[in-house]
């Protein structure tokens, strides 16, 4: 409904705000990957960081467009918020089994299985 409310102020499916939208839910499916099929629960931390950032910045982009629309837009915040404390603790509570420590806070080459 927001981008709708977008393309009806701007015409074009082509803006700033809607391509902000797609880099976020682009950003959002990479973290997914990372998070849920490799496990790497420290690079899962900064990716879900990146996907709260994206999905502020997709808001503004849509808030400058349309009030309604951006302000729709930042009620996920919420739940990332919530999902970004969930994933840190979860980081901090399963460290690597073989050596004790917390999983580095970028990708390494490692145990994690990548599957296409």
């Amino acid at each position: 409904a927001t981008t709708a409310m977008v393309y009806d102020v701007t015409g074009s499916y082509a803006t700033t705000a809607i391509l902000s939208l797609m880099l976020h839910l682009s950003i959002g499916d990479v973290w997914n990957t990372i998070n849920n099929v490799e496990r790497r629960y420290g690079a899962s931390v900064v990716g879900v960081l990146l996907v709260w950032l994206s999905n502020a910045h997709a808001a503004y982009q849509y808030y400058q467009v349309s009030h309604i629309a951006g302000q729709l837009l930042c009620l996920p915040l919420i739940w990332l918020s919530v999902a970004s404390a969930l994933i840190i603790r979860t980081w901090q509570l399963n460290p690597d089994d073989e050596t004790e420590l917390l999983y580095p806070l970028y990708p390494v080459v490692g145990q994690g299985k990548t599957e296409f």
